[in-house]
């Protein structure tokens, strides 16, 4: 995705959620076990925080979809949980250990199966290459204090935009290298041609976001995504060679669409709207 952009400059932020714990790193190493525990603890934290969309078709077929994906990865053994999110600001994070988050407002804007699914691929390949994981192995100490749905949701508008994962007083674990990314992008395109799906989904929903975000001026639902997900043009052009490189062959006998996500998006339909994202 091009350059990126960034919210406005502020001079503090009051985070929505804090944790703070620690944990016994042996020579900067995170353990798979540490990772779960890690990721469960976010996880708990941000149920309380957050306000998740608790309906039965919907929910019941994102996991469905993460699921599928995610058991043909080599994480297979993690409980991979996926969860929405009830808010019309567009994104999606990843916790350590397998747990995947999804905005409602990536669902609202993702026509068809294709789409979403290259988004939930792309989450679950970050906890696949454990990037976030790998940041903290980096940073220094064992203190590790977390702000999450600030940055990763946009509840808090513009005076927490700037808040992070900290550790050891760094930013980390919420932004993710433009190589980070490029390896998402990598390896969730292989994730959906594995359990049958057609990677140009990612090629288009990335055109789609990207054509929001200059018609709003950077001042819509999709910023929390731009501000989270850097490099959009590079991407776009990453996944059309991607695309150029794969047989047609291959790509025409892939699906794009089912029945079953259609049924998901006609009760979405029905649910009372989502909060509307904060204009900066």
């Amino acid at each position: 995705m091009t350059t990126p952009l960034h919210f406005a400059r502020v001079s503090r932020f009051v985070p929505l959620l804090s944790l703070s714990f620690t944990l016994s790193l042996a020579a900067c190493a995170v353990s798979q076990q540490q990772e779960v525990a890690l990721g469960q603890q976010a996880a708990d934290q941000v149920k309380t925080q957050m306000a998740m969309l608790n309906d039965g078709v919907v929910t019941a077929y994102v996991s469905a979809l993460g699921n599928s994906i995610a058991r043909k990865t080599s994480r297979s053994d993690l409980s991979w949980q996926f969860t929405v999110v009830n808010t019309d600001v567009v994104n999606a994070f990843a916790l350590p250990g397998g747990f995947i988050y999804v905005n409602r407002g990536i669902l609202s804007r993702a026509e068809n199966e294709s789409e979403l699914a290259a988004v939930i691929a792309h989450e679950i390949e970050h906890v696949v290459r454990r990037h976030s994981v790998k940041q903290m192995e980096q940073a220094q100490g064992a203190n590790i204090g977390v702000s999450l749905a600030c940055v990763l949701t946009n509840v808090c508008n513009n005076q927490a935009a700037q808040a992070a994962i900290q550790v050891g007083g760094t930013a980390v674990f919420a932004k993710f290298s433009r190589t980070d990314e490029k390896q998402a992008d990598d390896g969730g395109f292989q994730n959906v041609i594995r359990v049958g799906i057609s990677p140009r989904g990612m090629l288009t929903f990335f055109q789609k976001l990207l054509a929001e975000e200059q018609q709003s001026g950077g001042s819509g639902a999709t910023a929390s995504w731009f501000a989270d997900h850097p490099g959009t043009q590079d991407r776009i052009d990453d996944v059309r060679q991607m695309l150029a490189n794969t047989p047609s062959a291959t790509l025409n006998a892939l699906r794009s669409d089912s029945p079953d996500y259609q049924n998901m998006k006609r009760r979405l339909a029905q649910l009372p709207a989502a909060p509307k994202a904060a204009t900066r």
